[in-house]
């Protein structure tokens, strides 16, 4: 039986493998391999709680943003359940908004540009769309410069991009004048131009399947929705990926972004088991989310519920352990989760695209997790210009903030590549226990203690295999869900310096 090593995956956020077994030209087997240790959680403990976001979002130097969100939601639960935090006043929930759409936008070209979408140009497999190409592709050298400008207007509002100073327990400590939130929506403005509006998605679809209309001008309207459509054209028609990554059909949401209203969500929380959608509770969510260790290289009480288990505690020598990340399960069961989930949460489709290219718009396929992304730029860009014009440069950003609490606390929010939660004790004023659940490790995490497969693991299995030699599809697949290992697993030495040299790759000894 033949098996492949693909390692590392190429064109992804941090250090990861797949191990795949091949008989009779399929996949009969997947293991997904975090090849970093995790141990950030371990940082925060002893210190107080203003301290923990500015640690928390080094998890990553890519989705900072929303680990920094993530942690201040669980801090302030935790204040608010201790009778010593009333809220966020408006201007700042707006201002969170509108940073973490704005890093979403970004987040999102990322995606759909450099790391899949070289996976359908011309240069890559052979499509037509040159304008794809990696580096010198016109389409792929615009979304560089629009991701730019992107966070250089983050900045405006926090500071510095990656890791902002402005998010902070209470609010935002930004308190930006007319001309910075002009400066900003002129940005904004401008990328949106570059998209294209919502309501021609479908019609710009039609052109980029068209291959003799051909693009617009570099300079025209709307020419970067027709590169992010070419991305999705190449995927549904010469590449078929409405026929592989096909996960177990289960989805999970947190819900992200308050808006201009009251505690509701723009985006809802929901779990979609393949018969219907369920919203949840708040209170249901973080009853439900368990992590098991059973296949990671942790010691067996590192799992459990993250509202009780110990920061993770390294076993690397574990008997039939392959993966540094943790097995998350929701009531038991593996969910998908990222801006699929979200939009099957909202119950939005725009153009119809999932349903008519995609084999339905609650269907898992790698060909849907594009789409999704791409979907949900539009529909983010959408209400950021919302936002942007019901700030009140006048009010308030921020509310009183004390470290001086006992309490416990959960984090909920949508991060670009999925759902994540933040888990926080502070006892006077220290924090004394943290977990964090990332979107990678629900989505690429190793099988759990019965021998359940993640998402990914059963999205690869049984899929076709052609050639051994040149598994195009299993990583466009493993592409397709936006990994983030920095977001998964991590480690930082106190000293300020780490040296390590790991023959083989894999803890405990080679392979067999």
């Amino acid at each position: 039986m033949p098996e492949i090593e693909i390692d590392p995956t190429t064109r992804i956020e941090g250090h990861h493998a797949t191990t795949l077994e091949v008989e009779n030209g399929r996949v009969v087997r997947a293991e997904s391999e975090m090849d970093m240790f995790r141990g950030i959680e371990g940082i925060t403990a002893g210190r107080t709680p203003s301290d923990v976001p500015q640690v928390t979002q080094m998890v990553c130097g890519v989705c900072f943003t929303c680990h920094r969100q993530a942690s201040i939601l669980a801090l302030e639960d935790a204040a608010r359940r201790a009778g010593v935090f009333e809220g966020v006043p408006e201007n700042g929930r707006l201002l969170r908004d509108i940073m973490e759409g704005t890093f979403l936008l970004w987040n999102h070209a990322v995606h759909l540009f450099v790391l899949a979408g070289p996976d359908y140009s011309d240069a890559v497999a052979d499509t037509g769309y040159d304008r794809l190409d990696p580096v010198e592709g016109d389409g792929y050298q615009a979304a560089l410069a629009r991701q730019r400008e992107l966070l250089q207007a983050f900045t405006e509002f926090g500071g510095r991009a990656p890791h902002p100073l402005t998010y902070a327990p209470g609010g935002v400590t930004a308190d930006p004048d007319r001309e910075t939130l002009a400066t900003v929506r002129d940005t904004v403005e401008s990328v949106s131009e570059w998209l294209g509006p919502t309501d021609a998605l479908a019609d710009t679809l039609e052109r980029a399947r068209d291959p003799d209309r051909g693009p617009p001008a570099d300079d025209a309207p709307g020419v970067g929705g027709y590169d992010i459509c070419s991305v999705l054209a190449a995927a549904a028609d010469q590449v078929g990926a409405d026929g592989f990554g096909v996960g177990p059909g289960r989805f999970y949401a947190n819900g992200m972004f308050y808006g201009t209203g009251d505690e509701s969500l723009v985006f809802p929380r929901g779990i979609y088991d393949g018969d219907g959608l369920r919203e949840p509770t708040r209170e249901e969510l973080v009853a439900g989310i368990t992590e098991e260790v059973g296949h990671a290289w942790y010691t067996a009480d590192s799992g459990g519920s993250p509202a009780d288990a110990p920061a993770p505690e390294p076993a690397p020598d574990k008997e039939g352990a392959y993966s540094w990340g943790k097995a998350p399960r929701f009531e038991g069961e593996t969910m998908e989760t990222g801006p699929l989930a979200r939009l099957i949460a909202a119950k939005r489709d725009p153009a119809g695209l999932r349903e008519r290219l995609g084999n339905g718009a609650n269907a898992s396929s790698t060909f849907n997790r594009l789409a999704a992304r791409a979907q949900e730029t539009l529909l983010v860009r959408d209400r950021l210009l919302e936002w942007l014009d019901a700030v009140d440069p006048d009010a308030p950003t921020t509310a009183d903030w004390t470290d001086d609490f006992s309490g416990r606390g959960v984090g909920l929010w949508g991060a670009s590549r999925g759902a994540l939660s933040h888990w926080v004790d502070v006892e006077d004023g220290r924090v004394e226990r943290y977990q964090i659940v990332a979107p990678t490790t629900w989505n690429l995490g190793p099988r759990d203690d019965d021998g359940q497969p993640s998402v990914f693991e059963a999205a690869v299995e049984g899929m076709a295999v052609p050639d051994v030699s040149d598994p195009t599809d299993v990583m466009r697949t493993v592409r397709s869900f936006d990994p983030c290992l920095g977001c998964a697993v991590h480690v930082e030495s106190p000293e300020g310096r780490f040296e390590t040299e790991i023959e083989p790759h894999a803890p405990g000894g080679g392979r067999a």
